[in-house]
């Protein structure tokens, strides 16, 4: 059931993620070619804001997560009920506290940006955009990690691709026909009402069981405090970008930066469909067996560390080309930068190769042990970035995330391996050695001998295939070659799963 589970999740998330990533490339140059740089600087800008107010569910989610890996791994519906009752009482509090937060930054933000845009215009695209998150909180969120914690990713998917459909069908309409900006965003809310109709009919019709007068027990999510913080340091790391560069350097550099994080927000979301497709197998294992968690802990970490350098490499070898392609007739500012790919890819590398090992210490109840990890990881990116932005731009938010990446990267590898797995990390490290050495070398044969120069967009979906083909090939060939014994184990895991 498990591996017929683990290859719906796979198969629906592709290609849902296929769908959402085609629209998602579109979208963008629709709103350059209607707005220019500025709005979509702005859009990117809000998006990044607003994840920080996701900090109220911070800690939550994901105790709720943990605590349903426990209850369902032991088919205890009871307590299952009593988690997502005590879930969903919570988010019903802070969807309040978020709408009121949506109205303190719609009137600041515009008061501290320089920009074109009329300020009421900036207030109306954040109320809107905040209202699908008020929405999500008040309606489905604690439902939601039910499916996930039962292995369900495929179902989230499907509702998902769906509301992804129409939210962009819905977008393109505005631009088309309405040209506001702000009538796109209340397209965005309107979506989001019908996926929290269709949530409802399915819960109401395959979750009949769920008590929902279930008594509330906070003590089955005790380390929310410890997940929270975590959170509230990881929005930090990844939002930072974004942030720094609309106030130091301006709506158009952030632009820049939107534009190729497209792309590595793309290629990370496909690590992450298959991190969610699979992720259950991991939870529930560690709660029953502890031999068979460490083979899943295997395969689960070598996947991530090798599928990232997989895509980071493709990038590579595409990124100016296709960026080229994306941003014709744009000339407001220059959108070329070789180097600031290359760092993307390297952050890309960097957070699939630790995304085993954090999840595994969660899994374990390490949170009490780990949570300053996070912090220092947060401070050292804003501190970096703050510094480096002054002298080199772009180019110094994304090595600040890198140098944090790094030390994060490092240590939670071997916190893992030392703490949950009482165990050497020589080979997980040994994995991911070998594929940041494979992609420095294909990082300078992009640069110096592959010359990519498509002329549209289906010559360059050809030469990606070509190019995954051969890419593939070549990190496998040397995972298999140097790592005979792993992977075996890999296989052998996988099959059992």
């Amino acid at each position: 059931m498990k591996k017929k589970t683990v290859i719906e999740n796979l198969v629906v998330s592709t290609l849902t993620q296929l769908i959402t990533l085609v629209l998602g490339m579109i979208l963008p140059r629709l709103i350059l070619l209607a707005w220019g740089s500025e709005y979509n600087g702005l859009l990117s800008s809000v998006t990044n804001i607003l994840r920080y107010l996701s900090l109220l569910e911070a800690g939550f989610n994901t105790a709720t997560l943990q605590a349903l890996y426990k209850t369902v791994g032991q088919d205890d519906k009871e307590q299952t009920s009593i988690v997502i009752r005590t879930s969903q009482h919570y988010y019903h509090r802070i969807s309040v506290v978020y709408a009121m937060m949506v109205l303190l930054i719609s009137v600041v933000y515009p008061l501290i940006i320089s920009s074109e845009i009329p300020y009421w215009e900036t207030f109306a695209i954040i109320i809107l955009q905040g209202a699908v998150g008020v929405i999500n909180f008040a309606f489905r969120a604690a439902y939601q990690q039910l499916l996930n914690a039962e292995g369900k990713y495929y179902v989230i998917s499907l509702i998902t691709l769906l509301t992804t459909v129409l939210t962009y069908a819905a977008k393109i309409v505005s631009i088309g026909y309405f040209g506001s900006v702000v009538i796109m965003q209340i397209m965005s809310v309107v979506v989001i009402i019908v996926q929290v109709i269709i949530y409802a009919i399915y819960f109401n019709r395959r979750y009949k069981w769920i008590d929902k007068n279930a008594r509330l027990d906070e003590s089955l999510l005790e380390n929310r405090k410890y997940y929270f913080t975590q959170q509230i340091a990881g929005l930090i790391f990844n939002s930072t970008d974004t942030f720094v560069l609309s106030v130091f350097c301006g709506l158009k550099v952030a632009s820049v930066y939107a534009t190729y994080n497209l792309v590595y927000t793309a290629l990370a979301q496909i690590i992450s469909l298959i991190r969610g497709s699979t992720s259950f197998v991991l939870g529930q294992s560690f709660h029953k067996d502890k031999t068979f968690f460490e083979k899943v802990y295997n395969a689960y970490s070598a996947m991530q560390s090798m599928i990232g350098g997989i895509m980071a490499s493709i990038s590579m070898v595409l990124i100016i080309n296709f960026v080229k392609l994306y941003t014709q007739s744009i000339t407001d500012i220059n959108y070329i930068d070789f180097i600031a790919a290359l760092i993307f890819s390297f952050n890309l590398m960097l957070e699939c190769s630790r995304g085993a090992s954090l999840a595994s210490a969660n899994i374990a109840g390490k949170a009490p042990d780990t949570t300053w990890r996070y912090i220092l990881e947060a401070a050292i990116n804003l501190v970096s970035s703050l510094i480096l932005v002054n002298f080199i731009g772009m180019k110094g938010v994304l090595l600040g995330t890198a140098i944090a990446g790094i030390y994060r990267t490092t240590d939670s590898i071997i916190y893992t391996n030392n703490h949950v797995l009482n165990r050497s990390s020589k080979y997980e490290f040994k994995n991911v050695i070998i594929d940041f050495i494979l992609f420095f070398i294909i990082v300078y044969a992009s640069h110096n001998i592959i010359s990519v120069n498509a002329i549209n967009y289906i010559e360059l979906i050809c030469y990606a295939i070509g190019t995954g083909i051969v890419v593939t090939v070549v990190y496998g060939a040397a995972f298999i070659l140097l790592n005979k014994n792993e992977a075996r184990d890999l296989i052998k895991a996988i099959k059992q799963n």
